[in-house]
């Protein structure tokens, strides 16, 4: 069994933030996510996969399957052996927790992807 496993997806821009012409201060690696903060500079954060959701024409794009195989295949697993399982989606209301672990009908997220 493994590790207590810490991801983060970017989610794309709404449509409040599209109207107001909102950049984008994010950029990831599959292990690390960069802020960019005016006059302040870079931060850096590590975590076990981070997952660009931004826009689906980029090569990085991280699909609903992608988040399945990496966080959904394990706990299934574990779960199956007889260990407890749990996945904790934490964030801001809008951040786009429902739609990782729910989706869309014709995109299902992690949790349909379970049944």
């Amino acid at each position: 069994m493994s590790k207590v496993k810490v991801a983060v997806r970017v989610r794309p821009m709404n449509r409040r933030e599209k109207d107001l012409n909102t950049s984008c201060c994010i950029d990831m690696t599959p292990d690390t996510t960069f802020l960019e903060h005016t006059g302040k500079g870079q931060k850096k954060f590590s975590f076990d996969y981070c997952f660009w959701s931004m826009d689906s024409s980029d090569a990085k794009f991280a699909s609903q399957q992608q988040v399945f195989e990496c966080l959904g295949d394990d706990i299934l697993d574990n779960a199956f052996e007889g260990y407890n399982a749990c996945i904790f989606a934490y964030g801001q209301t809008g951040s786009g927790k429902s739609y990782t672990m729910m989706g869309t009908p014709s995109d299902k997220g992690v949790i349909p992807k379970t049944m």
